[in-house]
């Protein structure tokens, strides 16, 4: 995201352009909006409860899961419409508010993060992973292009990512990044095979930690030059990057060198350094290997150890395609607030994060002085890493 418009002479050349987060909408397993999403992860509350949209089976190696309420009887792609629709009508609603032109909002480009979504309950002809998205742009009068991106759980990382591109290269003045996904049998019946899944709940960074819980949401992020807005945006997005390790199907390599290097990368193209980084939003999905990866990943690119972690898959669970987007939310309020929001779920952190200021489940940390950047990571299947570089809205 330090891409330049091109410059008329070569003694005039043009800054990067700020992107910033203008609004941003969102409902969780916890709360309908993204305001009230934050403000419940910060009180160290938990969506996570009993699953009820179907029966798990006999394969099912948990009943706790993170079900957006509010959606009864659907499934499928209405289910991920309605979840799609709910965070987009209040990023709409408040980016108008904010000076972001209607006609803009609704001419925008769109960048979807999707996981699997319906995919494994499809029984007919195959179709795409956005094919829901008709509905959801006919109902709310969306008429832009549309790019759908599906890198595992770093979907709505990437939708991030690329929909900042857009605007930082000129290409669109305005982009709404959407991050969804839903709870389906399909998904859950292989998770329970890859014993992925916690039996209890998820416990990130936790000395007992033994599998993720499996949720689902959506957020919308609308994204626009910085120097168009009259006020001041809820964050800037400074930088980002991916790399693909392809070192197994399901597992990351443990080594973690490719997913320092990317989160250097997107620090570099931030202007920034890791002395400038006040806080991780980590990947937290509660399974050891993601914990081992992240534990070296952070001991590699922050040898102090003094940058606060929280994981917040402990309150959300892990809603797949939708995680990338909902954390890069979550990242710009802590910016915003200076804390670091408690990991709902741990109770002591497991050795090899011994030294470092991981927030667990009682009480958010406050961020260190001096340093404006805040990082949110994502680690998906097959070595899918990303991260996003913000600073809150304003910040120098």
């Amino acid at each position: 995201m330090t891409g330049a418009s091109p410059a008329s002479d070569s003694a005039c050349v043009q800054a990067p352009v700020r992107v910033a987060v203008a609004a941003a909408g969102a409902t969780t397993c916890l709360a309908g909006s993204a305001d009230s999403t934050w403000r419940k992860v910060r009180a160290g509350e938990s969506g996570l409860g009993p699953l009820t949209l179907f029966d798990p089976g006999s394969t099912g190696r948990s009943g706790t899961v993170g079900e957006v309420a509010g959606h009864a009887g659907l499934t499928g792609g209405p289910r991920l419409a309605a979840l799609a629709e709910a965070a987009l009508t209040e990023a709409l609603a408040e980016a108008e508010a904010a000076g972001v032109d209607r006609t803009e909002l609704t001419g925008a480009w769109v960048t979807v993060g999707v996981s699997l979504g319906d995919i494994f309950e499809q029984s007919g002809p195959d179709v795409e992973l956005d094919h829901f998205w008709s509905v959801v742009a006919a109902r709310l009068g969306l008429t832009g292009p549309v790019v759908v991106l599906s890198s595992a759980c770093s979907s709505g990382t990437d939708a991030v990512g690329y929909g900042a591109d857009l605007v930082a290269s000129g290409i669109a003045p305005v982009v709404v990044a959407v991050g969804v996904d839903s709870l389906e049998p399909g998904k859950y019946t292989g998770h329970s095979g890859l014993k992925t899944m916690s039996p209890d709940r998820c416990r990130p960074y936790d000395a007992d930690g033994d599998g993720t819980t499996l949720a689902e949401g959506a957020c919308a992020l609308v994204l626009t030059d910085a120097d168009r807005l009259p006020g001041t945006p809820l964050a800037e997005l400074r930088g980002w990057a991916a790399s693909t390790d392809i070192d197994a199907l399901t597992s990351p390599d443990l080594s973690g060198e490719g997913a320092a290097r990317m989160l250097r990368t997107a620090l570099e193209r931030a202007g920034g350094t890791p002395a400038d980084v006040a806080h991780l939003n980590g990947h937290g999905s509660g399974t050891p290997v993601n914990d081992e990866l992240e534990a070296a990943v952070y001991t590699t690119v922050f040898p102090e150890r003094d940058v606060p972690v929280s994981g917040t898959k402990g309150a959300l669970g892990h809603s797949l395609g939708a995680t990338g987007a909902v954390e890069a939310l979550l990242t710009a309020y802590a910016l915003r607030e200076r804390v670091a929001p408690p990991t709902a779920g741990l109770r002591v952190p497991h050795a090899r994060w011994a030294g470092a200021p991981v927030a667990t489940g009682e009480w958010p940390l406050p961020l260190p002085e001096g340093r404006p950047l805040g990082v949110s990571v994502t680690y998906g299947f097959g070595g899918a890493n990303s991260c996003l570089v913000l600073a809150a809205g304003g910040a120098a």
